[in-house]
């Protein structure tokens, strides 16, 4: 069985468990660059203070060149960790609670509403992974190496999305989303639901993480080749197209028809819809419903609001459709969301 390294809040030896991580996780095996914790930069002669506030992060190496990441915790305060790897890898993220950003090269990724972030690097590139204070993270990613998916599972190229096999012969950095599966958010969520004994708990993380990966995969097989060819966007549109996301920022909680929208900023309902998605990677049905997420998650958070009003609260004036819209973006009732903050207090 594989390694395994478990932090926590109040846990006094950060840094040991950072140099046991880096030994298991092909993204920072090259080595840690830096750790910013608020605005202090932190040094290896002095004890991190306290990262998490509350909660877990468990990190189990599944085997060489691939291991998998469950966080479910609240961010004591704003950290940023800056590391390199030594060999090609991949990396994919599932996020149900918590916004994290990625910073490589010129590309940059975060965490999006119903998908799977994937990060591809060369050997030797730098990754900044940036967190926000007092979010609850609640995620699981898998890192792994080109020689494992070659070398171990024995995967030819034409088993994973050719544009894997593009950016590592170019030695590109690229970032980007696609749409998760049903069944690759089930199987990812039962990462947090686990209750078993030490060595049953570790076995069903390895069957459960070698499963996502291969969903994983079909996921962005199917992405990719149904994806949509690119949309010519004049600059006036462009301009229409941020009006209509700071609409929605604004009061993500009022109802929106794409009708109503491409007649009020005169464009093609196609081009509205299309272009949207092309320049904010996301649907304005799926934009709308990350922010409504985003506002729903912090009230029950921070409020003892009645879960019903929180639904009318951020646009869902039935709260059964409230209820189904969180459970499938959160993997997890708003009941028992709620539950596990509390207990967490």
């Amino acid at each position: 069985m594989g390694t395994k390294v478990v932090l926590s809040a109040g846990d006094p030896d950060l840094w040991g468990k950072l140099e046991q991580i880096q030994q298991i996780d092909p993204a920072i095996s090259g080595g840690i660059d830096s750790i910013m914790l608020g605005r202090q930069l932190q040094s290896g002669d002095r004890p991190i203070p306290m990262l998490f506030r509350s909660g877990y992060e468990e990190v189990h190496q599944i085997d060489v060149g691939f291991c998998a990441h469950i966080t479910d915790a609240v961010i004591d305060q704003d950290w940023r960790l800056t590391a390199t790897s030594i060999d090609h890898t991949l990396r994919f993220r599932v996020a149900f609670s918590g916004e994290a950003g990625y910073v490589a090269r010129e590309s940059r990724v975060s965490d999006q509403s119903a998908r799977c972030a994937f990060i591809v690097r060369p050997p030797g590139e730098s990754l900044t992974a940036s967190f926000k204070g007092g979010d609850v993270y609640r995620y699981c990613s898998l890192s792994l190496t080109q020689d494992y998916l070659r070398n171990t599972l024995e995967l030819t190229d034409e088993e994973w999305p050719a544009m894997l096999t593009t950016y590592w012969a170019r030695r590109e950095t690229v970032m980007g989303h696609f749409p998760v599966s049903k069944a690759s958010l089930t199987q990812a969520g039962r990462f947090f639901n686990i209750r078993l004994s030490r060595a049953w708990h570790d076995l069903t993380v390895r069957s459960i993480a070698l499963d996502l990966l291969r969903l994983l995969f079909q996921d962005w097989q199917s992405a990719r080749s149904q994806a949509r060819p690119s949309i010519r966007i004049t600059p006036a549109e462009r301009s229409k197209l941020s009006k209509i996301r700071e609409q929605i920022e604004m009061d993500p909680a009022t109802p929106l028809t794409i009708q109503a929208l491409s007649t009020k900023a005169r464009m093609n309902r196609n081009k509205l819809h299309f272009g949207f998605k092309q320049q904010f990677g996301a649907s304005i049905h799926e934009y709308q419903t990350e922010l409504r997420m985003r506002a729903a998650l912090q009230l029950l958070q921070t409020t003892g609001l009645p879960i019903a009003e929180i639904a009318e609260r951020t646009g869902y004036p039935e709260p059964t459709n409230f209820t189904a819209a969180f459970k499938k973006h959160f993997a997890t009732l708003p009941r028992d969301m709620r539950n596990s903050v509390q207990k967490r207090a």
